[in-house]
């Protein structure tokens, strides 16, 4: 059970690296950064993985932005323990590497299943 919701998460971050950006820079313009109800709608929207939301944010949303809204939400994510994850995993560990990224565009990880990430 756990293996398959590890294959899951995985899925929902590469497309959150992959396609997300570019969905939110179609309805919203280029940003390096949106809004917490930015990327909701446009996870909701698109069909996106929404249980992973808190890594769509951690890539997208503000620090603060990410804590005011995870804080209203009543959910105990961490803005830096989830970019180090996602750097970790998908940057070689580099999380300048990542903070400096412009995902808007999207952002080739090698990773293409054609789906949207929702399970």
């Amino acid at each position: 059970m756990y293996f398959f919701a590890g294959i899951r998460k995985k899925r929902a971050i590469k497309s959150y690296i992959n396609r997300l950006g570019k969905d939110l820079a179609k309805r919203y313009g280029r940003s390096k950064q949106y809004t917490p109800g930015q990327v909701v709608k446009t996870v909701q929207d698109c069909g996106y993985n929404w249980r992973h939301i808190c890594y769509a944010h951690a890539l997208y949303v503000s620090q603060k932005h990410f804590e005011k809204w995870h804080k209203e939400q009543g959910e105990p994510c961490d803005y830096t323990a989830m970019r180090e994850d996602i750097a970790h995993n998908y940057f070689g560990g580099n999380v300048e590497s990542m903070a400096s990224s412009d995902f808007s565009g999207g952002f080739d990880t090698g990773f293409s299943d054609g789906s949207a990430g929702s399970d």
